[in-house]
């Protein structure tokens, strides 16, 4: 019987042993959260495809698994607690942080954090020339961070359960000859024992999270101030009878603002903090109008706006979208008994959508399109002209931005807005005019600061 329990205990150490080999065996979970600078996705790209090359041991988890779940924790894994949680949720033995910093050369750093307590285990920093392959990480990645990770998974990795060795089979007892009586042993003398000394332990500093640049989706306030250069055609088009003035303006100087800011993004990181407030306004100044006799009449025009804008940040741009209420005046002081030229103070709503493209670290795009339903149109709507006016316009506006720090930089750009009005006068009257086209165009150059 002895021998039969034996075999059977052996055979339960083997079944016993095989999950500990099976869990062994199995990859170990890596998480690259989404690294901090404007090329976080190229830099998470070529993280992601080093670490789960075959033959690594290791298993990547999907980036949508890894960002849902950092999204989760207010401001992010910044505490040992919070990044042992994270990796708790996702399963994971490691985690990997990453930052681009830096324009005419980047200054790249990756650390590696244990999963089972959130410590850092290593870190590494590359200072190399821009290239969105980050082919000097590449390279290097593996020799300088390979050992914290496989040090991770250790960590990770419960210890295999201890091997149970069956008990030999007990010989047959055989029988033993009484012992002789012997004197009973004195009491060994004992000495106390000696005492110990404490060594006093290092106090352990606490980590200094490493500062990094804001992403360009999670900014708060962007201002823009600008010179502009622009010119007015103002065309009355379908005259049957008579004659109707025309207006040009072939160059005026004017100083434009634009501001946006998101006050929610101070509270929270997820989408509502894309909702924003945004304003613009422009005047032209040291403005006359020449009329043909060669008289000079001051001459004023602004453009102010105000609504809400929502941004959109994609993974290769950022959209946005805004509805805005506005006024855009332009009024010559011109005598009662001068040329019948009426001034204009439209007022509208206006949707537009807008788009934001980075080129590179420096070099970026920007393109708005926009309708505004005109409310009114002045005097040009009054009873002296024309009170059954209807209108409306379209505008466009192309840009190109060059960064000169991280938050400030050059815009260069030209902005075009076309009013188109239907007088709506019965044909039968003779002054019958058809409608009338007021068209700006606009040339800026500013500078930007974004926060």
């Amino acid at each position: 019987m002895s021998r039969a329990a034996g075999w059977v205990l052996l055979a339960v150490a083997l079944i016993l042993s095989r999950p500990a080999e099976a869990a062994q065996a199995q990859k170990a979970r890596v998480a690259v959260l989404r690294p901090e600078g404007r090329q976080a996705e190229a830099l998470r790209k070529v993280l992601v495809q080093e670490l789960g090359k075959k033959g690594r041991g290791r298993e990547v988890l999907p980036a949508r698994t890894v960002d849902a779940q950092v999204r989760r924790i207010r401001g992010g894994p910044k505490t040992n607690d919070q990044r042992q949680a994270l990796a708790e949720k996702l399963d994971a033995e490691a985690l990997l942080t990453a930052s681009v910093k830096g324009t005419k050369r980047w200054d790249v750093e990756v650390r590696v954090y244990s999963g089972k307590d959130g410590t850092l285990l290593a870190e590494e920093r590359w200072n190399i020339r821009p290239n969105r392959a980050f082919p000097e990480v590449r390279r290097e990645l593996e020799s300088k961070l390979g050992a914290a990770l496989r040090e991770a998974r250790e960590q990770s990795t419960p210890p295999p359960p201890a091997a149970v060795t069956p008990p030999a089979p007990l010989p047959e007892p055989e029988p033993t000859p009484p012992a002789p009586i012997a004197e009973a042993p004195r009491p060994a003398v004992v000495k106390p024992p000696a005492p110990t000394v404490k060594k006093e332990e290092a106090p352990v500093k606490p980590e200094v999270q490493a500062a990094s640049p804001r992403p360009v989706d999670k900014r708060r306030l962007e201002v823009l101030l600008s010179g502009q250069g622009l010119f007015r055609r103002f065309q009355f088009s379908d005259v049957r009878a008579g004659s109707r003035p025309d207006y040009s303006l072939d160059h005026a100087a004017a100083a434009s603002l634009s501001v946006s800011y998101f006050p929610l993004a101070h509270f929270t990181d997820g989408m509502v903090g894309n909702l924003g407030l945004v304003g613009r306004g422009s005047r032209a100044f040291g403005l006359a109008s020449l009329t043909p006799d060669g008289t000079e009449y001051a001459t004023t025009t602004q453009l102010l706006e105000g609504g809400l804008r929502f941004r959109l940040p994609l993974r290769w741009l950022e959209l946005n979208v805004g509805a805005l209420y506005g006024t855009h005046s332009f009024a010559v002081e011109l005598p009662q008994n001068g040329l019948a030229l009426p001034d204009v103070d439209y007022r509208f709503a206006h949707v537009e959508l807008g788009l934001y493209k980075a080129l590179t670290e420096r070099w970026a795009i920007a393109a708005r399109v926009g309708y505004q339903h005109v409310l009114s149109s002045g005097e040009l709507s009054s009873d002296s002209f024309f009170p059954e006016l209807s209108g409306s316009a379209l505008d466009g506006e192309l840009a190109v931005e060059f960064a000169l720090t991280r938050v400030l930089g050059l815009r260069m750009g030209g902005e075009m807005r076309r009013y188109s009005f239907s007088t709506n006068v019965e044909e039968a009257d003779p002054a019958f005019v058809g409608g009338a086209r007021d068209t700006y165009f606009s040339g800026q150059l500013g500078v930007y600061l974004r926060l």
